[in-house]
């Protein structure tokens, strides 16, 4: 473990593993950008404001600069505050959201070059991934994200500092013991602003990169664990920053799959959501899980399995504006009413490694659809292409940041390793308040 975060480079990579690095990155600022306008990142920030006072560090969107702590949690609340950032099936969370803002931060106040910085990037999505999937097998329940991905943050700032191999040793234990080890499943009954301890576990690691640095020490990490040897052998070798998951909608990825597949039904089929009696969802046991009243937030939208759905059939799209904007929409309301779940233990098996629906719609008319058994799409296994990837990007970052500057920040990214300073990248952030 040691070794690989110290003599890891992008220049030794493949050339798809740097491609995906790129995607990735662009993917969550463009999901931080969008995030900007929600409630959850207003109130980060203003907290932030307050507690971390005057630093170098940029926060998204903002005028303010704050130290690298205060700016982590901001931009990582950003990062996940529409649910449309980067995941990995064995993790169940969202490893881009925790790493990329603690690295950012670090490189910026450093001034790291962009190919330093694309390093320690890819650094802490490999160690973050494995960490995360280390954690899955060694704790009996099931816990956010912030609880891993904490130790990936701390990887890669630490080879942001230079740490030598102690002080290395010493990050990625107070990573993982001062990490948000949470009761996941009670935050999906319960939909909240904690995002998945996203923005806590950004912060997390960072900070243990820093406490080690000034001679803090810390426990062994889980990589210590016999069970961790075949994960740690394989780095440098598997990059598993290829098998990302990148999410075309805004929720809970466990409803994606029931939104592919009223999508592929209506494409095919024709009907109006005004010609709907029932519509049926056979999915597995963490979806059925998922919120099924109107919800009252943004929140209880993206944690919730019929909004998604009724939105797509309703307006066509499952984006910003849906979980901003249109929560008492009255057709996306009726329609939630007519839907029930079932937990189909086919499809139950099959998770975590796929996640799996079947729908059934049910018209007025008499008629009835039944879809295919549905993944999720943007899985590595059934990808966007790279020009959906950059669809995306632009289609959350141009009402925000208008067609020009989103070009910019675009072009940037696929330059950045010939960037002499990372602050060329955030500098080129419009710096306009969303407070």
């Amino acid at each position: 473990m040691i070794h690989y975060v110290q003599r890891e480079s992008i220049d030794q990579c493949a050339q798809q593993v740097v491609r995906a690095l790129k995607e990735a990155l662009a993917d969550i600022i463009a999901c931080a950008i969008a995030g900007g306008e929600s409630e959850v990142a207003r109130i980060a920030q203003k907290f932030a404001v307050q507690q971390w006072a005057q630093g170098s560090c940029s926060v998204f969107l903002s005028p303010h600069r704050l130290q690298a702590t205060g700016a982590a949690f901001v931009n990582a609340t950003m990062a996940n505050a529409l649910d449309m950032d980067d995941g990995h099936r064995l993790v169940k969370g969202h490893p881009g959201a925790v790493v990329f803002p603690a690295i950012l931060a670090a490189a910026e106040e450093r001034e790291t070059t962009g190919k330093e910085f694309l390093t320690a990037l890819l650094i802490g999505y490999e160690v973050a991934i494995r960490a995360g999937m280390l954690a899955h097998q060694l704790r009996p329940e099931y816990h956010c994200t912030g609880s891993w991905g904490a130790i990936g943050a701390a990887a890669g700032v630490a080879r942001i500092l230079g740490l030598p191999a102690e002080q290395l040793e010493h990050a990625l234990g107070i990573a993982e013991y001062h990490s948000t080890y949470s009761p996941m499943m009670r935050c999906i009954a319960h939909p909240s602003m904690l995002k998945d301890g996203i923005s806590w576990g950004s912060m997390t690691g960072i900070s243990a990169a820093y406490l080690a640095q000034q001679g803090f020490t810390g426990i062994p990490s889980l990589f210590h664990d016999e069970s961790a040897a075949q994960l740690v052998a394989e780095l440098g070798k598997r990059y598993r920053i290829l098998e990302l998951y990148f999410k075309p909608y805004a929720c809970c990825r466990w409803a994606q799959p029931a939104v592919e597949a009223v999508k592929w039904l209506a494409e095919r089929h024709h009907f109006r959501h005004e010609s709907i009696e029932k519509i049926v969802i056979r999915t597995f046991q963490e979806s059925a899980q998922l919120s099924k009243k109107a919800p009252a937030n943004t929140e209880e939208a993206q944690y919730n399995l019929y909004f998604p759905v009724a939105a797509f059939l309703v307006l066509g799209e499952v984006g910003p504006r849906q979980v901003l904007h249109e929560l008492a929409n009255p057709q996306i309301r009726s329609l939630m009413k007519r839907m029930e779940t079932l937990v189909d233990p086919q499809l139950d098996a099959a998770f975590p490694e796929k996640a799996l629906c079947q729908v059934e719609v049910y018209l007025t008319d008499g008629d009835r659809y039944l879809s295919p058994t549905m993944q999720a799409k943007g899985d590595y296994d059934v990808p966007l292409t790279s020009e959906e990837k950059r669809d995306k990007f632009f289609r959350l970052t141009e009402p925000l940041l208008g067609s020009a500057k989103s070009e910019e920040i675009f072009q940037l990214v696929e330059q950045l390793e010939q960037l002499a300073n990372i602050r060329q990248l955030t500098d080129a952030l419009p710096k306009h308040s969303f407070a």
